[in-house]
């Protein structure tokens, strides 16, 4: 199976660390959203995307990037890292993916650190949103999670 993750992340790089654990079970190319273009996922099975969650979606450059995707009947799955896990998150992303051809097949989501004032007091409730929260996520435990997911797509791809 010919892989792909296509991501953004940045600020703490928490997606770039759970897309390359993936990537690393599924023996897939990982390419930055600003690296890859529309013709070049062709050669590719399954496809994931993914990025850290901002204002409660995954990144404008990475829906763009969807939005100007030409249809295509592949396999995809999503993936993100938030301060908190939130099943809604993964909404729009899932409607903008079908209505190009894809068909989900998973989808995984980490928590990841948050620092907007770039420190990190660990505080839990809406003031984590600006003293920070999540200190250290993704850690070893979300990054073997990240890897089970993706043992998950290649024993489904088997069956």
């Amino acid at each position: 199976m010919n892989t792909i993750l296509i991501y953004k992340s940045y600020h703490k790089m928490n997606t770039k660390r759970i897309a390359r654990a993936m990537a690393e079970v599924l023996e897939a190319k990982l390419a930055k959203i600003e690296q890859i273009s529309p013709t070049d996922l062709e050669e590719y099975d399954l496809i994931g995307f993914g990025s850290g969650i901002y204002g409660g979606n995954y990144h404008k450059d990475l829906m763009n990037f969807i939005d100007n995707l030409p249809p295509m009947n592949k396999d995809a799955f999503i993936f993100s890292t938030s301060g908190e896990l939130n099943d809604k998150y993964n909404n729009l992303i899932k409607v903008k993916l079908g209505g190009k051809g894809f068909k989900i097949v998973g989808e995984f989501a980490s928590l990841g650190e948050v620092s907007p004032l770039k420190f990190n007091l660990n505080l839990k409730g809406p003031l984590g949103w600006l003293g920070g929260k999540n200190k250290g996520h993704p850690d070893g435990r979300d990054l073997e999670n990240a890897r089970e997911f993706a043992r998950s797509l290649l024993i489904n791809d088997l069956n």
